[in-house]
């Protein structure tokens, strides 16, 4: 376990539901997901308040990430360029990528259709019902998908290390209408190129490729924009 001086205690592993170890510090917490034979765990934490280099060097000895910024220990530098909201970073339509694959299982246990997002912009949120900021920024999700989805947008969650049974709740309680993967022990996750941190919201173009990228809690003031831009794009 790694301790930081000043910050209080926070243990830095396999951050779930009930750790004792895990503590968010600040609004926004980044689990650096890069893919090793462990597929799926949260190999580092980046804290924004002045150790990110440090704290994430000390987590992957040696690994990529140490050399350059915190893309590259998550799979590679990936095109991103700050567009001045706070949190929000996007790509330029011929530096895009795609992302993978939304498949598994969803809150309710219902196999998830990734024919539902095919040729649709899709907002992809990580969030846990543990998880402070989402809270708050549920109901801003919300408001999008209501304004958007007519439009043809699409909303999809991916629960991570949560228990299925919160995670509904969480639902129910947030009046949420679009449906949420369930990635009980982060491999979902893990498999983005970019660092995924709670909460996260990622915005695909129609072609499936990550467009732009929220690294806080968002609001529809915010997301709106983001999300009618993209979906005005030539196709």
């Amino acid at each position: 376990m790694i301790h930081l001086s000043g910050v209080g205690d926070p243990g830095v592993g396999d951050p779930g539901i009930g750790d004792p170890g895990f503590t968010v510090l600040g609004p926004h917490v980044d689990f650096l997901t890069e893919r090793t034979q462990l597929r799926g765990s949260y190999l580092g934490v980046r804290v924004r308040q002045g150790v990110v280099g440090l704290l994430t060097c000390a987590l992957l000895a040696g690994a990529a990430a140490c050399g350059g910024s915190p893309e590259q220990g998550a799979g590679g530098n990936y095109g991103f360029v700050s567009a001045g909201s706070p949190g929000l970073d996007q790509v330029a339509i011929t530096e895009r990528k795609p992302a993978p694959a939304l498949t598994g299982s969803q809150v309710d246990g219902q196999p998830f259709d990734p024919a539902t997002t095919r040729g649709s912009v899709t907002v992809v949120n990580f969030w846990a019902s543990w998880c402070g900021p989402c809270r708050g920024e549920t109901p801003n999700l919300e408001a999008v998908a209501k304004q958007t989805t007519p439009s043809g947008v699409r909303f999809v969650g991916v629960n991570v290390k949560d228990s299925k049974a919160a995670a509904a709740s969480f639902m129910r309680d947030k009046g949420v209408t679009y449906p949420s993967l369930y990635d009980d022990d982060g491999s979902l996750a893990a498999r983005w190129p970019i660092a995924v941190g709670l909460p996260s919201t990622v915005v695909l173009d129609r072609h499936g490729r990550i467009a732009a990228r929220f690294t806080a809690a968002v609001d529809q003031n915010q997301l709106l924009p983001v999300v009618q831009r993209v979906a005005g794009e030539a196709t």
